[in-house]
């Protein structure tokens, strides 16, 4: 997959020996949020199908995980559950009268991994 994502463009974050730290954030209107959820499921369905496995703690044993964010305005952030099953995030309703909306991405992954993830990242990023 290397088409280009509408909305969101990745940035590491942090790297050592042990893993790797990407994130990518978009501020839209309220209306855009399902097209920037789209990039957000293109992203971890690719993620996914590459590794062939869920999101789980890099501490628990996993290769790869991620944290999906929602936030209106200035209200308190709420993390997004991602269904691998069903390839989808449902985000929660909007307070009356959103102008924005930020979502955010973290994506971690394994050292040995970091590379094939990087790659494809960068592929995203420059379609």
């Amino acid at each position: 997959m290397n088409s280009s994502l509408q909305f969101l463009m990745f940035e590491l974050l942090d790297a050592d020996e042990h893993s790797h730290t990407w994130e990518a954030m978009a501020s839209v209107a309220p209306q855009r949020v399902p097209a920037v959820l789209a990039d957000v499921m293109r992203v971890l369905a690719w993620v996914q199908g590459q590794l062939g496995t869920d999101p789980q703690s890099l501490d628990d044993g996993g290769d790869w995980d991620a944290l999906l964010q929602i936030q209106a305005d200035q209200h308190a952030p709420h993390t997004l559950a991602w269904h691998p099953a069903t390839g989808c995030a449902t985000p929660p309703a909007l307070p009356p009268g959103t102008q924005w909306v930020a979502v955010t991405l973290t994506l971690v992954a394994s050292a040995a991994l970091a590379d094939a993830v990087q790659q494809q990242l960068d592929a995203f990023n420059a379609a």
